[in-house]
């Protein structure tokens, strides 16, 4: 599922990815003046991907991006990256209407 994620500051302490965020805002610095890309963030589970991502997001949105969210789950049925399947296969980003 892809769906808008409204970012918001949980008051949550978040240390130890500095360099991480100092990659991930160059990054959208980039994306807000139309030289986007692709950014992935994998690793183990419980290392800290979604909370970096969160950051990452609340950022973007203070900064004027809207922030679409996806999630993929380890349930039988559903092949691995569908959202992003769904996403590109889409004739508008999410299914969201061209303005």
């Amino acid at each position: 599922m892809v769906e808008s994620h409204p970012a918001h500051d949980s008051g949550r302490i978040f240390v130890g990815r500095h360099r991480e965020m100092v990659e991930l805002t160059a990054a959208l610095n980039d994306a807000l003046t139309g030289h986007g890309r692709m950014v992935v963030l994998a690793g183990e589970p419980g290392i800290g991907k979604t909370r970096t991502a969160e950051e990452l997001a609340v950022l973007a949105e203070t900064r004027g991006a809207q922030v679409l969210w996806g999630r993929c789950y380890e349930e039988q049925g559903a092949s691995p990256y569908w959202p992003w399947v769904l996403w590109t296969q889409s004739p508008t980003p999410c299914g969201m209407p061209i303005e």
